[in-house]
């Protein structure tokens, strides 16, 4: 959450009704959930009340109105919120198909595959989520990303790499896959692996850019070098800051290349 959208949240909190709850992007972003940089950037915020009660309407505040069953009130560090299941629901009224796949994988991963945080919800969670939100705003494009959504990526930009993968006609890659040695040791986890012809894609950030980090990755990617990887390096000109892949054609066609070389045929 950007730091304006997160004072403004926080005074809110301090005076928010008892009956409201902070609901939609704004709760979403309270999970810590990835969102696009128009709503992550939002200074409103998103708060709910459930039906039979007056939604809020104090300046820089957006009130819903929803069912008691839909609202998923629950608390997180004493702000009172909406549950990370229906937080995703409520987000189909405001989120693109991709955008809403990218958070489903967000709430059903959590930070598992490196083992730091555990995941917010279960998709069995997010399923029963579905069937209470049946008819609200968005339920199709939910639907449709509940099918799509996968356990394993660690960032949006992941989610939406993999999607337009899968949409280039490309073998659909395992997020987050850890690579092992002969003797069972971890050589590397590649960001998005497709491990039937050993081809892997690797994001490098500017992060990557200090000696020591260049020295690291160096040597991780000779190690998967080793093990019979080809890996194919995206940088910031392939995928902007706000996850969305650049001539995705040109990048498409980089990983057909060396998909092919091991012997893949579309």
């Amino acid at each position: 959450m950007a730091d304006g959208a997160r004072a403004r949240t926080m005074a809110y909190a301090e005076r928010m009704p008892g009956r409201q709850v902070f609901s939609h992007s704004t709760a979403a972003l309270l999970w810590g959930v990835p969102l696009p940089p128009r709503l992550e950037e939002d200074l409103r915020v998103h708060v709910a009340v459930p039906a039979g009660s007056t939604r809020s309407l104090a300046a820089g505040v957006v009130g819903h109105v929803i069912h008691p069953d839909r609202l998923g009130a629950t608390t997180l560090a004493g702000i009172r919120l909406s549950a990370p299941s229906d937080t995703w629901c409520q987000l189909g009224s405001m989120l693109d198909l991709d955008d809403l796949v990218a958070v489903a994988d967000h709430l059903i991963t959590g930070g598992e595959p490196v083992g730091r945080d555990p995941a917010l919800c279960s998709r069995g969670e997010l399923a029963a989520a579905l069937r209470r939100h049946d008819g609200c705003r968005g339920i199709t494009r939910l639907r449709d990303a509940f099918e799509l959504a996968q356990w394993g990526p660690l960032s949006r930009r992941e989610s939406l790499l993999r999607l337009q993968l899968v949409r280039g006609g490309l073998p659909e890659p395992v997020p987050n896959l850890r690579v092992l040695d002969a003797a069972g040791r971890l050589v590397a986890i590649v960001d998005l692996a497709i491990p039937a012809w050993r081809v892997g894609i690797e994001y490098q950030s500017d992060l990557h850019r200090s000696p020591a980090q260049f020295r690291a990755d160096v040597r991780r990617l000779e190690r998967l070098a080793d093990q019979g990887w080809l890996i194919v390096q995206a940088t910031s000109d392939d995928v902007g800051a706000d996850g969305r892949v650049r001539d995705s054609a040109a990048f498409l066609d980089r990983v057909a290349a060396r998909l092919r070389s091991r012997g893949w045929s579309p």
